[in-house]
């Protein structure tokens, strides 16, 4: 299958993908061409680009990831999500924010080896890295928030338990 730059039939091809690959869905979005795309990330090579959502399979939670919507009560502009990951586990947390707006992160982990990754809503990678981070957003739109283990532990199977505050303003 083919892996496009942008999310049309006719944009360059980047990369191939081969039946049964497993990737991870950083984005998606219902293109002009009536399909839904999604932009993914290949995890053994960091390969990336975009996939027509008919040529995928999704939902089989293959390399232990999940998402979860982020959701402000009423009157508040900051959330606390927990969750643990072991192993190429990871947790997703979308979050729904506009330009201009100040995005917040804070965590607490009991593993120094926690790293999180903050995802625009066009797939690019704002932010890889521990604990707290923090920037003005330049796009409207739902942002990724991953939370896993560095790349150098996936393999030895360790486990992390964190805490992760969200807070847009």
């Amino acid at each position: 299958m083919n892996i496009r730059a942008t999310p049309s039939t006719s944009a360059p091809v980047r990369h191939y993908g081969l039946g049964g690959d497993r990737v991870n869905i950083l984005n998606q979005t219902n293109a002009p061409d009536g399909y839904r795309w999604y932009f993914v990330e290949f995890p053994n090579s960091g390969a990336r680009g975009w996939i027509r959502a008919d040529l995928l399979r999704v939902g089989g939670n293959y390399g232990g990831s999940s998402t979860q919507r982020i959701a402000f009560a009423p009157g508040t502009s900051a959330a606390t999500v927990g969750g643990k990951v072991q192993g190429a586990q990871s947790r997703d947390y979308l979050v729904n924010a506009r330009a201009g707006q100040t995005l917040n992160l804070s965590t607490v982990g009991t593993s120094s080896f926690l790293q999180l990754q903050v995802f625009a809503p066009n797939g690019s990678t704002l932010y890889t890295g521990s604990r707290n981070w923090s920037s003005v957003l330049r796009q409207s739109g739902d942002y990724r928030v991953r939370a896993r283990l560095v790349p150098e532990e996936q393999k030895r199977g360790v486990t992390a338990e964190y805490s992760l505050t969200v807070s847009v303003r």
